[in-house]
């Protein structure tokens, strides 16, 4: 058969498949028809008279959602071929409610009288918008170090910080013919997001999209984050003494338990009954370490996609989720809390912010397992030992630090 023949053949084919298409019984359905009037598309127009209830709708202030408007609508603006086009402000609008409060995209598409197909699209575009206009500005690849270690010094008494570590497993729906590549040990699909805060709990690195059935060692092992800290290529600055006649120490990030020790990444010493100078340091590192359980914390409480499992597939719950970061910081950058507190410290007692109840018993974000193994080098350990030494010294000590670590110390053993 020659290709002559072929051809023929397959434009035979497609026109008996454009005959048999089924013919539109409307060109638009008539319940669309009432957007302007019945759908929520009104109020949207009427909340921007109305700053208060626009703040609770939108999870912001109308000023920070119109400068994102601004910014987005050349990506997200079309030629007005349509009988009804969507303006760049119900594509914002949409995407921002979708973000806010989880619903499914059917329920949008009738909450806002625009087709589910429309809004599938809608999202993903304007999702995409928003990282291209604010990620360069809100999650620059370059970290300003030496700032971050001045904030983590003067708000959370931690000289050398640089950043504080963590990791979430994001609830996903099961992807399709993907096996058990995002299926973890605790039985549901995932995906990782692994991220460093700075000390006003914005993010400064994230890594999205591991797959959650790798193992516990191997999500930090092969993140980017991970692997730069284990090849210790962050460019972080060079080491320095924590006080006139110490030794030079380098600067690090603060992990929890669940990570390996590095020279580079402290982790809390391990035990219960630990020398009280152990404890002082474990108190010192878990205090200034909560600011990145606040930016999650912060982050989830504001948009409620991530209280329960995300109805998408992984490529848009990826976007979804940088998005999310980029927001957070954004906002975060403008102060733009959304009547949402963080933890404190007052007179070295915590304060726990309200995000705590908000997100209470969600099962949108888990925290990761235990990370690697005991393994450390000896560096690693003498690094660790002269932070727990210079807290306990005169130069580095706090005046009520003696105080809560004895409390805490008696609290945990009389509930034992």
């Amino acid at each position: 058969m020659d290709r002559t023949t072929i051809i023929k053949i397959l434009i035979v084919q497609r026109l008996r498949r454009r005959l048999k298409r089924k013919q539109r019984s409307v060109y638009i359905r008539p319940i669309f028809l009432k957007r302007d009037n019945d759908g929520e598309q009104q109020l949207v127009m009427d909340l921007r008279d109305d700053p208060y209830y626009h703040f609770r709708y939108f999870r912001m202030s109308k000023e920070n959602f119109d400068t994102i408007l601004d910014l987005v609508t050349p990506m997200i603006s079309h030629p007005a071929n349509h009988i009804r086009p969507i303006s760049p402000l119900q594509r914002l609008a949409i995407t921002l409610r979708y973000l806010a409060t989880g619903n499914s995209q059917i329920s949008l598409a009738m909450s806002f009288r625009v087709s589910p197909s429309s809004v599938c699209g809608i999202i993903r575009e304007t999702l995409a918008a928003i990282n291209q206009a604010l990620k360069s500005d809100y999650l620059p690849t370059a970290s300003t170090w030496i700032n971050n270690e001045n904030q983590f010094r003067t708000k959370w008494n931690f000289p050398h910080a640089c950043g504080s570590l963590d990791g979430k497993h994001i609830r996903i729906k099961c992807p399709s013919a993907s096996g058990s590549l995002y299926f973890n040990y605790k039985t549901y699909f995932s995906i990782v997001l692994m991220a460093l805060s700075d000390a006003d709990f914005k993010f400064t690195a994230v890594d999205i999209g591991s797959y959650g059935s790798e193992s516990d060692g191997g999500i930090l092992a092969k993140s980017h984050i991970g692997r730069k800290i284990s090849n210790d290529t962050f460019n972080l600055p060079s080491p320095q003494p924590l006080s006139n006649t110490g030794t030079p120490l380098p600067y690090v990030f603060l992990g929890d338990d669940a990570f390996p020790k590095r020279h580079n990444l402290l982790k809390p010493y391990k035990g219960n009954f630990l020398q009280k100078t152990d404890r002082v340091f474990n108190y010192r590192l878990s205090r200034a370490r909560m600011t990145v359980e606040n930016s999650f914390g912060i982050m989830a409480a504001r948009w409620r996609i991530f209280h329960s499992v995300i109805e998408a597939d992984v490529d848009l719950v990826k976007q979804i989720t940088l998005s999310a970061v980029i927001l957070h910081n954004y906002l975060m950058n403008k102060k733009d809390f959304n009547n949402i507190t963080p933890d404190r410290f007052e007179d070295g007692r915590v304060q726990h912010g309200n995000w705590r109840d908000t997100v209470q018993n969600d099962n949108g974000m888990i925290q990761i397992p235990r990370q690697g193994t005991n393994n450390y080098t000896q560096y690693s350990a003498q690094v660790r030992n002269h932070f727990r030494d210079y807290f306990n010294s005169e130069d580095g000590r706090l005046s009520w630090q003696d105080h809560h670590v004895d409390a805490g110390f008696l609290f945990h053993h009389i509930l034992k």
